[in-house]
């Protein structure tokens, strides 16, 4: 196995994976343009964040996108995961922590001291699992986090 930050020959495999993960946390799903279109954007541009993918054989079996971020009471930039995901076949294999450690490599490459996660809602029926992998890469709770919604 290993991992590598996706290209662009990637857009369509990364979006479907997201897609299947937000099935599976039961949310909204936006339509497959609109995933190709950002899993893009974050490729293409740098300074938005990284996106990488875990590959095991050529085939895509994990990815991980994350997004710089600045808040002033966090001085510097630091990181938040927007999207992990590692194919049913293949969990409890460690891709989940080899997405996240090399995350880490390249957030302290660039300075980066923090990085943030937000856990899907308590209901999502593998919380405790999800909690469990989070702590064990190092994560300590924050607290809930909120969101709205803002009409197109």
């Amino acid at each position: 196995m290993s991992v590598r930050a996706a290209g662009l020959v990637d857009v369509s495999t990364v979006a479907a994976a997201v897609e299947e993960l937000l099935v599976e946390l039961g949310g909204p799903r936006p339509a497959r343009e609109e995933l190709e279109s950002e899993v893009g954007a974050l490729i293409e541009d740098s300074s938005l964040g990284t996106l990488l993918v875990a590959e095991r054989e050529r085939e895509i079996v994990g990815i991980l996108g994350a997004s710089w971020q600045r808040a002033i009471h966090v001085p510097g930039r630091y990181a938040t995961i927007q999207d992990l995901w590692v194919d049913a076949a293949h969990r409890s294999n460690g891709i989940g922590a080899e997405l996240v450690g090399e995350l880490v490599r390249l957030a302290r490459e660039q300075g980066v001291s923090r990085i943030e996660v937000g856990l899907p809602k308590e209901s999502f029926a593998a919380i405790e699992q999800t909690e469990a992998f989070y702590r064990g890469a190092g994560f300590e709770h924050l607290g809930p986090r909120m969101r709205r919604l803002l009409d197109g």
